[in-house]
């Protein structure tokens, strides 16, 4: 018999109407509570953890995202940091291409940070343009990567798609291996003998620095390229018949500046010393010593402490009590690509790579801690700051403005 037949038909299908929007509300329910959770967006982070000038870069990165809690508006942040370099500083080509493609293959990825080299760059650039991610650097300072003119078939094999995903925060090397031959003849300097590391960057901007210099009748007595690996006890030796008033080295920390330096001090060559921004950094000052004393150093940007403006006091301030230590120009420059990420990605409301990289790269006129700029077609910054500091002391200290 229908166990129905007991109750009338009404409340049978009532109890079932009843049934059905419990169910429906119980579903309802969980929906409501999986849509409401935030959505996670990643940021990689990529470059050579051992010099302690990536880790300033790294630190003010965590710094911003700190500020926020991991909060781009409503979509939650997270940051992996992949290692791009060996146990000395140096990048390592395998390891930056590896990052890029772990980065392109992730599917919540929507920027990468990064890389610090120049040559990393033109390695991860393709893989990450093909996966339509928004990629900042805060220290690549190669022109080529985003401008016509420098070696053949840059930039556009870095573009494949054709859409440009690159921009960076410091400006290029065009303005400052210049500004380093103009402050040179200023310095009154009349010779100079010039190093590169072999390295893209530290090539292109000594290529640069020596174009200069010629033009403002500074005699080039000498042009080679060492490695970390050279007879530096020859080259110096070189150097001192060369009776060069300035070495200029055009490169970075590990791959063989300082050991340049050390034994030009040690054979007593009275010649002075000046290199770009890729020596501006402690690594530099504690592989060299006491052979440091005196040199002159140019660098994209202005020291955070020389800026002079309420928002550079407090990211000093923030810096110093979190880290106990002062950040470098790439730390201030890095601070504020990080923050300027983060309020693309709340604008955006989105986890959407392309989205989030038309808001960056659209940026025309953010006010970061040393005033108003922006990113212009090519993806660089429309802030052109150059700097000149000297050790003093062990110290790097602020010289003069060399952006005009």
């Amino acid at each position: 018999m229908d166990a129905s037949a007991n109750f009338p038909r009404p409340f049978v299908y009532g109890s079932i109407v009843v049934a059905l929007f419990i169910l429906l509300g119980a579903a309802y329910f969980l929906v409501l509570q999986r849509t409401s959770e935030p959505a996670t967006a990643t940021i990689v982070f990529s470059g050579p953890l051992a010099l302690e000038s990536t880790k300033g870069i790294l630190q003010s990165v965590q710094l911003a995202l700190d500020e926020v809690n991991y909060y781009a508006g409503n979509i939650s942040l997270q940051l992996e940091v992949f290692e791009g370099g060996d146990e000395t500083g140096a990048w390592d080509p395998q390891k930056e291409e590896r990052n890029a493609n772990a980065a392109a293959s992730i599917e919540n990825v929507v920027a990468y940070f990064g890389p610090i080299n120049s040559g990393a760059a033109k390695i991860s650039m393709p893989i990450l343009n093909m996966a339509g991610i928004v990629q900042i650097s805060p220290a690549t300072t190669w022109p080529g990567l985003t401008k016509i003119g420098f070696l053949p078939g840059e930039p556009g094999v870095f573009y494949p798609t054709g859409v440009r995903h690159f921009v960076r925060v410091s400006t290029t090397d065009d303005l400052q291996g210049p500004a380093g031959a103009q402050w040179a003849r200023d310095l009154g300097f009349n010779s100079v003998y010039i190093f590169d590391d072999g390295d893209a960057y530290g090539i292109g901007i000594a290529q640069l620095f020596e174009a200069e210099a010629k033009r403002r009748r500074i005699e080039v007595v000498g042009r080679a390229s060492i490695s970390s690996s050279s007879d530096f006890d020859a080259v110096a030796a070189d150097i001192a018949k060369s009776n060069a008033d300035l070495v200029y080295y055009g490169g970075t920390t590990p791959n063989g500046g300082p050991e340049l330096l050390i034994a030009i001090r040690s054979l007593d060559i009275k010649a002075a010393f000046m290199g770009p921004d890729g020596i501006f950094e402690e690594d530099f000052l504690m592989r060299a010593g006491n052979a440091a004393e005196g040199i002159y150093v140019t660098s994209v940007g202005i020291p955070p402490e020389e800026i002079k403006t309420e928002d550079a006091e407090r990211y000093l301030e923030k810096y110093r009590s979190q880290f106990n230590k002062d950040p470098d120009v790439f730390g201030a420059m890095a601070y504020d690509a990080a923050k300027l990420l983060i309020e693309a990605i709340a604008r955006t409301g989105s986890t959407d790579r392309a989205k989030i990289l038309r808001e960056v790269r659209g940026t025309r006129s953010y006010k970061g801690l040393s005033g108003t700029w922006g990113f212009d077609s090519n993806g660089d910054t429309t802030a052109k700051l150059i700097s000149g500091s000297r050790v003093e002391e062990g110290r790097f200290t602020f010289i003069t403005d060399l952006s005009g």
